[in-house]
């Protein structure tokens, strides 16, 4: 699956994830920046367009199930749905945890139980 490393999964989140302890780089800037590493500045070091959404780009994007940047790295987000020139090619429900505890939710979304960061 990962033709430069033959335990990987050639996901970029998850090189981002494994940065992030093996570094370790665990500062909330920390953890932005291996996001934009494996996204944005990925994408500028092998040349592609601009990979930020805006009127008339590409329509390339990924959509994760995530609340923010270091929060995909952080859960390893779930990839809801993959879009390249417009199109979507891959769609996957979301990630839900189903809980049995008493005073507590029925169900669990990853995304929505990160803590909020202060600005």
């Amino acid at each position: 699956m990962d033709p430069w490393y033959s335990l990987g999964s050639a996901d970029m989140l998850e090189v981002a994830h494994m940065g992030v302890h093996a570094v370790p780089m665990t500062s909330r800037e920390a953890m932005a920046w291996t996001f934009t590493s494996v996204t944005q500045n990925g994408a500028r070091a092998m040349g592609l367009p601009d990979p930020t959404i805006r009127e008339g780009g590409p329509a390339n994007m990924v959509v994760l199930q995530a609340r923010d940047p270091i929060e995909a790295v952080r859960m390893k987000a779930t990839r809801l749905v993959v879009i390249k020139h417009g199109k979507i090619l891959a769609r996957t429900n979301p990630r839900l945890a189903t809980l049995n505890l008493p005073n507590r939710p029925n169900t669990l979304d990853p995304a929505n139980y990160a803590p909020v960061a202060e600005d």
